[in-house]
């Protein structure tokens, strides 16, 4: 066994620049219990050629998390691979690990670039770990017209009223008849494709699943058994069989990015559906900055940034930004968020503005940017080069069929036994307040 349990101490350092980024490999201390998982450590620690062992600590503690924040300090890591167990993978983890990794130097922003490797099972996670091939994107799919013009395929479907959808592929309308008793079909010939490279869905969603319709339940993709599928409105269960390495942005969904155990849709998506990198909220999603920004920085310049460097970069402005026109909210720990109580977070923002004398016009964004700032997450490896293609190119399509034939006929596909619950809906308003740069569903 390489982990080690690292101890307090104080100095500081300035962090190394991407260039000469050193890595480290650490795991929470859930998952070291489990030799399974030390392996998915270990194999990181492999992958990256790193000769210092793998940094164990306390994942749910202030004193592990600074006794990994000493460590990273030490060793001038400039990038960390952090193993959690999907036990120990929910917000109450996340958030402090986030502000924790803020605080290896003096100024304000992320001084490490840094991902979370977790699955269903350490055997997803291996699989996650193991994949090191640069990705370069030219298919997409999604559940709004995204920036698709950058890849060279794309498909994705959009909602126009309730129980009301259309089909698209390569920038046109295939299906505008689909309806609730249709929609599962079409989001399933989109899904079940021998390569997707980049996901990109906003709407309704919980950990349980993404919904299918926005202004009314019209099935879902969810997890069962330890796979995708989409269900149907009518309870037909289609699985979701092909798994080619992904990324997916939950750019507008509430709660996509939540492991909050190891049947979360997150955690299932990267065991069985190809993910490799996943960006998503681990609270309800209302303004919007964290996800839709996160989406915007990676697509509007292609090829400029890795996704783990459009989230992290976005991620800073937020702190930035915050810092910048209300010093202290960049540190500032609301326990209604903790609590994903948008109404309690209200109104304890409300009250250290009146402390602070600070205009009532900025209520807004300092709450935005506040509730965006540890909300969004970053799950795969942080080295992962993934990129949005330059320009355009010539990449066999994974929709000729229904590009000619439509998708909205019933299935032939096998039902997986036993449907489960339908998921509730996410309590957050629509993405509709995203960014003006950025097309919400």
């Amino acid at each position: 066994m390489a982990a080690f349990a690292v101890s307090l101490a104080c100095s500081a350092h300035g962090t190394a620049t991407p260039g000469q980024a050193t890595y480290a490999v650490a795991i929470g201390r859930a998952a070291a219990a489990d030799p399974a998982w030390l392996d998915v450590a270990e194999v990181l620690r492999d992958k990256h050629g790193v000769d210092a062992p793998v940094i164990e600590f306390d994942e749910s503690s202030d004193a592990g998390r600074a006794a990994l924040v000493e460590a990273l300090r030490q060793r001038k890591a400039g990038m960390v691979g952090i193993v959690l167990h999907p036990t120990r993978a929910a917000r109450d983890v996340t958030a402090p690990l986030q502000r924790a990794l803020r605080t290896i130097d003096a100024d304000p922003e992320s001084d490490v670039a840094w991902g979370i490797i977790t699955a269903r099972s350490a055997a997803g996670a291996q699989r996650l770990v193991d994949h090191a091939e640069p990705l370069t994107m030219s298919i997409a799919a999604g559940t709004a017209d995204f920036p698709m013009q950058r890849f060279d395929h794309s498909a994705w479907w959009s909602e126009e009223a309730a129980h009301r959808f259309t089909l698209h592929h390569d920038g046109r309308a295939i299906d505008p008849l689909l309806d609730a008793a249709t929609i599962g079909n079409a989001a399933h010939a989109v899904l079940d494709v021998p390569r997707i490279d980049l996901l990109m869905t906003g709407g309704h969603a919980t950990e349980k699943g993404l919904e299918l319709g926005f202004r009314r339940p019209a099935g879902a993709v969810e997890p069962r058994n330890g796979a995708l599928v989409v269900r149907c409105h009518d309870g037909r269960v289609l699985p979701l069989a092909h798994a080619s390495p992904k990324a997916w942005i939950g750019a507008g969904n509430c709660l996509l990015g939540h492991v909050n155990g190891p049947d979360s849709l997150a955690a299932v998506a990267i065991e069985s559906f190809g993910v490799r990198a996943h960006v998503g909220y681990v609270v309800v999603t209302w303004f919007g900055r964290g996800g839709w920004g996160t989406l915007d920085r990676f697509t509007k310049e292609p090829g400029v940034r890795t996704l783990n460097e459009a989230w992290r970069e976005n991620s800073d402005a937020i702190v930035g930004e915050l810092a910048r026109r209300w010093p202290g909210s960049e540190s500032l720990v609301l326990a209604s968020w903790q609590r994903d109580d948008v109404n309690g977070f209200s109104r304890e923002v409300a009250a250290w503005m009146k402390e602070r004398s600070i205009e009532e016009a900025d209520a807004r964004d300092l709450a935005g940017l506040l509730w965006d700032r540890d909300a969004v997450v970053y799950l795969g490896d942080p080295a992962w080069d993934v990129r949005v293609q330059r320009e355009a190119g010539v990449t066999v399509d994974p929709w000729s069929a229904i590009a000619v034939h439509g998708a909205g006929a019933p299935s032939a596909s096998p039902s997986a036994p036993g449907a489960p619950s339908a998921p509730s809906p996410a309590t957050s308003p629509s993405p509709a307040a995203a960014p003006s740069s950025t097309r919400a569903p």
